[in-house]
């Protein structure tokens, strides 16, 4: 019985001192956790975002920008808020202010490196930041003239452009190879010409009885552009034109203009079936390019969807049956 006794005795003494570890922990958990202390220099590391777009980078072995942070002799200065060197650079000074800095320049100062908004500098912090009132002033006189000078380059207006003359200067920087495939498209023999300056000549004197060719690159609607279709004027990018340039140079197409809504909804019938969106037309970069399917030749169908053109479309296109 004494055995007994003292077991149960033991069993509530190591009871106890669970429920008591219990509670402490639980204490603990309650208690809030010690500030972790601040890094410095105060680099934009992977995984913190930058306050203004919100990229967290892309690497962990190189910052993509800095914190708003100064350690002060009693306090720490700044908002402590992250912002990466795209935005650094390109944020305008109304609301970002003058005060930035670079990868390099915040590398070059090592563990003394600091930055903060110029909204989040006191006084004393500016002078710190530019080496004195002189530098300062130098630094506000610099940034003053540097947005007088946007300023003035936004309001001149944009000289008009010549299409012809744009043309020329195009065909002037050709070499050979593109120089032939040039008159080749423009139905011009160049069998008797074999220096490049001869190629050139004749290829201007071509352009000056031509069209200008549509620049390379996607076939975008500009802003102000009319829909063949709706006749309605659209914004930038508001729509893209029936037009691809081949390897070979040639363009092909009606060059005609579609807006998203009617390349949407246009009946099949009359449209074709061959459709696609903004986002797709976007994501094909500079490549990208779409036609009607009435204006597609053989081989685009290929082209643009992977695969063979089946026959009853290539019936519908040619109003023939295939020959294979």
């Amino acid at each position: 019985q004494a055995a007994q006794a003292a077991q149960v005795a033991q069993a509530a003494q190591a009871a106890q001192a669970a429920q008591a570890a219990q509670a402490a922990q639980a204490v603990q958990a309650r208690q809030p956790e010690k500030p972790k202390p601040e890094e410095w220099p105060a680099w934009l590391k992977l995984g913190a975002p930058c306050s203004i777009c919100g990229d967290a980078g892309k690497s962990e072995a190189e910052a993509h920008g800095v914190i708003c942070r100064r350690k002060r002799k009693n306090a720490i200065g700044g908002c402590s808020k992250g912002v990466c060197w795209v935005c650094m650079e390109k944020e305008p000074r109304s609301s970002f202010g003058m005060v930035r800095t670079t990868k390099e320049e915040f590398e070059s100062l090592e563990d003394t490196a600091w930055w903060m908004h110029e909204g989040c500098m006191e006084a004393s912090d500016l002078r710190a930041y530019f080496g004195g009132e002189k530098e300062l002033a130098e630094a506000r006189a610099a940034a003053d003239a540097a947005e007088a000078q946007v300023a003035t380059a936004e309001k001149k207006p944009k000289e008009a452009v010549d299409p012809m003359e744009a043309e020329k200067e195009r065909i002037k920087k050709m070499p050979v190879k593109e120089l032939k495939a040039y008159l080749d498209r423009h139905n011009t023999s160049h069998s008797d010409l074999f220096e490049k300056s001869e190629l050139l000549g004749r290829a201007l004197e071509v352009a000056s009885k031509s069209a200008p060719e549509p620049p390379p690159g996607p076939a975008w609607m500009k802003s102000g552009d009319m829909c063949r279709l709706c006749g309605k004027s659209q914004q930038e990018q508001g729509g893209i034109y029936c037009r691809r340039r081949r390897t070979d140079g040639r363009i092909g197409g009606c060059n005609e203009a579609i807006c998203w809504r009617c390349m949407k909804r246009a009946p099949k019938d009359s449209f074709g079936k061959v459709r696609c969106t903004k986002e797709e037309f976007a994501d094909l970069g500079e490549d990208a390019w779409w036609m009607h399917h009435h204006c597609f030749e053989d081989g685009d169908w290929q082209d643009y969807f992977g695969e063979p053109e089946p026959e009853d479309e290539r019936w519908r296109r040619t109003g023939e049956a295939a020959s294979w």
